[in-house]
């Protein structure tokens, strides 16, 4: 089966990737970090979303819903492959919504090319648009990915793949083969801190970061710095001795952490993570690594 999984097809982003492009944030993810600003794309399942502040407490959605318990009580979150988003089309405040809805690759493609034309650069300095792959994780759906990538590979879109690198070799290969540029998300550089912090190891990650750098492919490294986890003097100078002189890649971008993502978790029925202390991304990425950037989103 190719059909994907998704929970947002956004148009108009200009930090997925070089230009202006269409992203594709795919469900399903196998790291929990403890920062992720997206925790609708790590259950691989459809959800559904309900935000408790808009509800009228009408009734219109346990009258629709077939899991509604004696008495008329809705279940406050549901998830799984029989979500059937019943609630959501009779909810007349918006507070129940689904997240998670199946699209065929011919499809996908179909809307991303809706705005084919602002993949164009508007002037000869900018950068060519596209679509992106991101999630979750695209790894997890490789099949749609590939087949999705090669069809927009035939319409003349650049493509670009949004991933943490963890994955079986021939997943790797796989994603390597489809899309035009990479953006690898390095958490951590020592494997039991990205174990603590992420819940998996980074070795499948390193393996695969050296089949990228043999690869010939150009690459973009992503590192997301969230204070206290990975801006500490050491681990930036790992950083700077993993990435300098790396074959293939053309920058590195830093990511600014954001305590803000919380609410997200209360709709989806999780309680959020501890906030960490927001502070400003430390000079020293800057000053050890050529190629870094500061991102600013």
């Amino acid at each position: 089966m190719t059909a994907g999984l998704l929970f947002e097809i956004r148009e108009f982003s200009l930090y997925d990737g070089p230009g202006i492009r269409t992203t594709l944030f795919l469900k399903g993810c196998p790291l929990r970090c403890r920062w992720c600003h997206n925790p609708e794309g790590l259950d691989p399942r459809p959800q559904m979303i309900y935000a408790e502040s808009t509800c009228s407490s009408c009734g219109a959605c346990a009258a629709v819903c077939p899991r509604a318990e004696a008495g008329g009580q809705t279940p406050r979150v549901c998830s799984g492959d029989d979500v059937c988003g019943a609630c959501a089309g009779a909810c007349p405040s918006n507070a129940r919504r689904q997240c998670g809805f199946r699209i065929e690759p011919e499809d996908a493609v179909r809307a991303i090319l809706e705005s084919r034309d602002l993949f164009n650069p508007a002037s000869p300095g900018d950068e060519r648009g596209g679509a992106t792959f991101s999630g979750g994780e695209p790894l997890a759906q490789i099949d749609f990915v590939e087949e999705t990538a090669r069809l927009l590979r035939g319409e003349g879109v650049h493509t670009a793949a949004e991933t943490c690198g963890y994955a079986s070799e021939a997943a790797w290969r796989r994603l390597l083969g489809a899309v035009d540029l990479i953006m690898l998300d390095l958490k951590h550089t020592d494997p039991s801190e990205h174990l603590k912090y992420t819940g998996v190891s980074n070795e499948p990650i390193l393996r695969n970061f050296d089949i990228l750098k043999r690869s010939g492919k150009e690459y973009i490294v992503r590192i997301p710095v969230v204070p206290t986890v990975n801006d500490a003097p050491d681990t930036i100078r790992a950083y700077a001795r993993l990435l300098n002189g790396a074959p293939g890649l053309t920058r590195v971008d830093l990511l600014p952490y954001h305590a803000a993502s919380g609410g997200k978790y209360a709709l989806l029925g999780l309680d959020p993570p501890a906030p960490l202390p927001e502070r400003p991304i430390p000079d020293e990425f800057l000053n050890l690594i050529p190629r870094a950037r500061k991102i600013v989103s």
